[in-house]
């Protein structure tokens, strides 16, 4: 399974049940939609190989950006859009977990 994809399928549902709720069936569909579409991404199996990570990697140091990004944006939202902020959170939170996970993956060159 993969996490980042696993959450993005939670975020996208948040969306769709607010948007069922709020009366908007259109938008609730389309994020249903990508939900569906995420979830697939989740269920396959991982493409990436463990490698060692140091303090200074820059990987590393991007995770840490969209994660500080992400929770910004999110406590923006909470007076914007609700539904956002929490999308947003459960992305910064991710993020954030990524970027405290030693050896953080990278993509498979298959050649």
């Amino acid at each position: 399974m993969r996490p980042g994809s696993a959450v993005a399928t939670a975020c996208l549902a948040v969306l769709s049940v607010w948007h069922v709720a709020d009366g908007g069936p259109v938008w609730a569909a389309v994020f249903a939609g990508l939900a569906l579409v995420q979830l697939g991404f989740a269920l396959r199996g991982p493409v990436v190989g463990p490698r060692p990570a140091t303090p200074a990697d820059p990987v590393r140091r991007n995770w840490v950006r969209i994660a500080v990004a992400n929770l910004v944006l999110a406590g923006a939202a909470v007076f914007w859009f609700p539904p956002l902020a929490l999308v947003l959170a459960g992305l910064g939170l991710y993020s954030a977990h990524r970027a405290r996970t030693p050896g953080l993956p990278v993509a498979r060159r298959d050649a």
